[in-house]
């Protein structure tokens, strides 16, 4: 889309922005957090905008595949903007666009840390960085990860719908690694359901032992879960203060991830 300023455009000088353009924008955020289709009146109201201008933003948006208008006359998003985020989405190297936030999350903690997905019936690490301090863990990259025993599995089993979750434990074995691992599917679901609620999952020696770990999830443009963010160490206990340091700075740069992937909480 070409938006023009000369006649019956302005340039705002102090921000640099063209105006029509930062209006049209509004709009498609305005339609993103919403569930149905809004109309011209609703639009209006919402964005604070006059239902004239309204009108015409709406009007070129539909024209370029940005929006599309429903039956009723509501309009919603166009699948054009679909195309544009799977462009997106081919042009990026996840490892290259995670670096920054490995490195600062090591930086700040003085552990390593590492990125993960849920692969099959497993959690596999791509990329990690490895801190200046302490000592060194290297990270089982490319090697699948049990899910019920380390935070990055049990982190993936949580955002899941509870029927994947009971298909996925009773396809594998839970083995008991530790004395600390879970192995009773029930008990896990109780867990589960505390990491979603805190939004973000702790290791605590469940499948090394002295290993302690926590990982914070990483949500795509459209709310969800593609990675795992994960501190890693051998921290003395869960209730240190630099694990308790190290959960927090997880969570910011695991939300600045997902922020960087296009993902918005509001």
């Amino acid at each position: 889309m070409i938006l023009q300023y000369g006649i019956g455009e302005s340039m705002d000088e102090n921000k640099g922005k063209v105006k029509s353009l930062s209006k049209a924008i509004d709009l498609l955020d305005i339609l993103s957090r919403s569930r149905r289709g809004l109309s011209l009146s609703e639009l209006s109201e919402r964005s604070g905008y006059p239902k004239s201008t309204t009108h015409a933003l709406a009007s070129t948006l539909r024209d370029r595949g940005l929006l599309r208008q429903l039956q009723n006359g509501d309009y919603a998003l166009g699948m054009r903007l679909f195309e544009y985020g799977s462009a997106v989405s081919r042009g990026f190297d996840i490892s290259e666009l995670s670096r920054p936030y490995l490195e600062s999350l090591s930086s700040l903690t003085g552990v390593n840390s590492v990125i993960s997905l849920l692969d099959g019936e497993g959690a596999v690490s791509f990329d990690y960085a490895v801190s200046s301090s302490g000592v060194q863990i290297l990270p089982e990259i490319g090697v699948r990860l049990p899910l019920h025993c380390t935070s990055q599995g049990k982190l993936m089993l949580a955002y899941l719908p509870r029927s994947r979750v009971q298909s996925l434990l009773r396809r594998q074995s839970m083995r008991r690694y530790t004395r600390h691992t879970i192995d009773e599917i029930d008990r896990l679901l109780s867990v589960l359901a505390e990491i979603r609620e805190k939004g973000y999952a702790v290791e605590d020696g469940e499948y090394k032992v002295g290993l302690r770990s926590v990982s914070a999830p990483v949500f795509d443009a459209g709310g969800e879960l593609r990675y795992a963010l994960t501190t890693i160490g051998f921290f003395r206990k869960v209730s240190a203060d630099d694990f308790v340091n190290a959960v927090k700075v997880t969570v910011d740069q695991a939300g600045m991830l997902s922020n960087a992937l296009g993902f918005s909480s509001k």
